[in-house]
């Protein structure tokens, strides 16, 4: 699970994401589940600029990191563009929650 993306407990975690075009009218969504489907956390998912360039961010605050209690996860990226809904990614992402050290 190298590549698995990191999501640390118990702290705000920031991730941004560069779709590569024009996202502002668009609806994204993203969600953090088990494999067997069950909800871990729901990102808030926030424009870098305005969205015409691609970029977002998606954000975990602290509140909801800090009961996480699964050791990994796996999530996606839903864009619903027109009323319609696409995949960002080709498949589910890995996800790794780490504990932190400093309280």
């Amino acid at each position: 699970m190298s590549d698995a993306i990191k999501v640390f407990k118990n702290r705000t975690n920031l991730l941004p994401i560069s779709i590569g075009f024009d996202v502002s009218d668009d609806v994204i969504t993203s969600e953090i589940r088990t494999p067997s489907g069950e909800l871990i956390a729901t990102w808030t998912v926030l424009f870098d600029s305005d969205g015409t360039d691609g970029e977002i961010v998606l954000k975990l605050d602290d509140a909801i990191t800090e009961d996480i209690q699964y050791p990994t996860g796996i999530m996606d990226i839903k864009r619903v563009s027109g009323g319609e809904p696409y995949a960002v990614f080709d498949g589910p992402l890995e996800v790794t929650f780490i504990e932190t050290v400093t309280a």
